[in-house]
């Protein structure tokens, strides 16, 4: 169907040589079972509603629409409309494959970026007149002096390439000249091979620790309050309701103060005070009768719901009712919150974790707790935010492995990249903790889903008509509305701990860019003080091994390899800085960071060339292997490790097996220092036993010597 405007309104592009009008813009693009395609959006129309295509459902289609009807200038609006048909049905696969809708709705901006950057400098739309000095131009144009970073560079210079490629669809011809003689998008933009292993952040150790212990505290400690809650306020709402009704039927017109009266008695009973609001909603206030000054305001709302009033403004008016709370307030005090459900104590303060509960107040920890559960579901699965967004109710099953003895969680979801629109099934492997935030969740959502009709465990938990059904792109928001609360919650210093004077953005692409990079770097660390990295990396790996969504393997192996070059360069710093290495390897390691800094020219605490740096290092970083004790730098000629048959046709070395005092491939730095001094002075404890043999003190007299060795070039210890 053409869209027709109104007289003064933006007209239709000019007629297209490649398309017909009503060219369906998703021929050949599967599309959401029962979608009528004759409702389908034609190449003529300028709006472009393309999100029966889009499978996910917790995708808004208000961000799949793509509106040409904004840009004015007609030749424009038809190349845009000419460029995005060639991507989404790919004539040129082998050139550039085919993109996803979802794709297709951003390529709207940078055709039109240069589109209109071209109309600028030559007078109009000819693509035919682009020659290579004004493709250099809109290179320099696009870098904006260096404020778009390589990688948003990459995605504008892409746009005139396929310009050129796609010539035969497009409305006169594309540009003739081959862009930057052929050179790809990457080379002209600058774009290191590094940056193709992934150009997202990892969260700082410190502050996914803390991020993880508050979320597990959560779903472990506050979880049950916030339901309770939940449940006692909705109880409420339908006995309150259910009052109401009776009152309109027996026709009751008298006031409500009776009921006032009896239950603040039965609070005063129970040894507890009027109730006020934690946050005054709407500005509410309330000044102290006798004192003159600001206190807080009744919690009238609770009051309503107990009494069966409709509306606050019958209490908060009626000045015998207000002179009882005063009275209550002024002879037994007032209580915050005052809902009934009581408050769990934190294992760390001894004391109850928060205020009661309010209106107000709950929707707030629900988030919290929303928030808590994704946090953990994300980072513990190594499964992507479209993955985790897919997960419905009952998408976990506990199984029993071979041997009877281990439970094994099953998560259920759909993966979405490098797959058709609709998705692929697929299983993961995760571990208890997740379990239970998925429980947690189907508990805390399930009042939102009813109410909707939905199936999904990621919903919107605010009730507002006009909100939208699912989390989708407010996860991130969410995570960071989580972290200042946690922030708010601690008052002597963030309760996350802030990177470099400021709280760390998160984004939902880091939990599994982290989680990859500590399982290859630091598989024995602690998560959130429990939970151990090789026990999640050993749950995510069988959820990964031999399935069609199995590329976490390979996201690890890429940041073991990134890990290994960085942990490299930290052995260059402290090297230095004057701090080893030590080790029979030391001499090794020092005469090649010795040529590094010559040939550099670095000084103590400055690198000059940081990425040089790194592309001198690479070859030690493919044979690093950190270690507890050492790390190993790993060449299987001289590795001591390896003394069985069969040993020396392994690639990589056993550390249990290690000497560190004796394999020129064993070299420690400060990091090392702390467990070799602690095993020192476990010696020297047992040598103040009167119960050592002659040979037992003499072998670990030798022992610690050999230890103090070892460790004395970090130490500065030369004895």
């Amino acid at each position: 169907m053409i869209v027709r405007f109104p007289e003064g309104a933006p007209q239709p592009s000019s007629p297209s040589a490649i398309y017909a009008d009503d060219d369906d813009v998703l021929a050949g693009i599967e599309v959401r079972p029962g979608i009528d395609r004759s409702l389908l959006p034609r190449f003529g129309d300028d709006l472009w509603d393309i999100s029966p295509a889009i499978f996910r459902a917790n995708a808004r289609p208000v961000g799949y629409r793509i509106e040409f009807a904004r840009i004015h200038d007609l030749a424009i609006r038809r190349l845009a409309k000419e460029h995005i048909l060639a991507r989404l049905r790919a004539p040129l696969p082998s050139f550039r494959a085919r993109c996803g809708p979802s794709t297709a709705v951003g390529i709207l901006l940078f055709i039109r970026h240069f589109a209109e950057f071209v109309r600028d400098r030559i007078g109009n739309l000819d693509l035919g007149k682009v020659d290579q000095p004004l493709l250099d131009a809109y290179h320099a144009h696009v870098r904006d002096g260096g404020r778009r970073s390589v990688q948003q560079s990459r995605l504008y210079i892409e746009t005139p390439i396929d310009l050129h490629h796609f010539s035969p669809w497009l409305t006169g011809g594309g540009i003739s000249v081959l862009p930057w003689g052929g050179r790809t998008a990457n080379h002209v933009s600058g774009r290191s091979k590094a940056a193709f292993e992934n150009m997202t952040p990892r969260i700082p150790e410190p502050v996914i620790s803390a991020l993880l212990r508050w979320s597990l505290r959560y779903i472990d400690v506050y979880a049950a309050d916030i339901l309770a809650a939940r449940e006692e306020l909705d109880t409420l709402d339908a006995r309150c309701s259910a009052i109401i009704a009776a009152d309109a039927r027996s026709g009751r017109q008298e006031t409500y103060r009776a009921r006032v009266a009896a239950w603040l008695e039965s609070r005063r009973a129970a040894g507890r005070g009027a109730p006020v609001w934690e946050r005054p909603p709407n500005r509410a206030r309330r000044v102290d009768p006798h004192s003159g000054q600001d206190a807080a305001p009744f919690n009238y709302h609770l009051i309503c719901l107990h009494v069966g009033s409709p509306a606050t403004g019958r209490l908060s008016h009626s000045v015998p009712t207000v002179r009882l709370l005063e009275r209550a307030a002024r002879e037994h005090g007032t209580e915050v919150g005052g809902l009934d459900t009581p408050i769990s104590i934190d294992p760390d303060t001894g004391l109850p974790w928060r205020a009661r509960f309010d209106a107000t107040s709950l929707p707030r920890e629900e988030r919290m707790l929303q928030a808590a559960c994704y946090i953990i579901c994300a980072y513990l699965t190594g499964m992507r935010d479209s993955e985790v967004q897919d997960m419905q109710t009952g998408c976990v099953s506990i199984e029993r492995s071979a041997d009877g003895l281990i439970d094994r969680y099953r998560v259920s979801s759909t993966v979405y990249k490098r797959r058709r629109a609709s998705g692929a099934p697929a299983d993961w492997i995760t571990i208890e903790p997740v379990a239970r935030a998925v429980a947690i969740m189907e508990a805390l959502s399930r009042r939102a889903r009813e109410g909707r009709n939905l199936s999904s465990l990621w919903v919107s938990l605010k009730q507002w008509a006009w909100t939208a059904d699912h989390l989708a792109s407010q996860a991130s928001p969410i995570v960071n509305a989580f972290r200042d609360g946690l922030d708010a919650h601690v008052q002597d210093a963030p309760a996350i701990p802030h990177v470099d004077g400021k709280p760390w953005r998160l984004t939902t692409r880091q939990f599994r860019r982290t989680i990859a990079w500590y399982i290859a770097n630091r598989p024995f660390g602690t998560v959130a003080g429990k939970i151990q990295y090789k026990h999640a990396s050993v749950a995510i790996f069988e959820g990964y091994a031999g399935s069609s969504h199995g590329d976490f393997r390979r996201a690890v192996e890429r940041e073991r390899a990134l890990g290994q070059l960085d942990d490299v360069v930290a052995h260059y710093e402290a090297y230095l800085n004057g701090e080893g290495p030590a080790g029979p390897g030391s001499g090794r390691l020092k005469r090649e960071f010795a040529h590094v800094r010559d040939t550099l020219g670095d000084l103590p605490g400055h690198i000059m060339d940081r990425r040089r740096l790194r592309s001198m290092l690479v070859h030690l970083g493919r044979t690093l292997h950190v270690g507890f004790l050492n790390d190993c730098f790993f060449d299987v000629t001289s590795a001591l490790c390896l003394t069985q048959l069969g040993d020396r046709d392994r690639a990589v070395p056993i550390l249990s097996r290690c000497s560190p005092d004796r394999c020129p491939n064993a070299c420690l730095t400060t990091r090392h220092a702390a467990p070799w001094q602690g095993s020192i002075d476990e010696g020297d404890v047992l040598m103040q036993s009167h119960n050592l043999s002659p040979h037992q003190r003499t072998a670990i007299e030798r022992d610690n010597d050999r230890k103090h060795r070892l460790i004395a070039p970090l130490t500065g210890n030369k004895t």
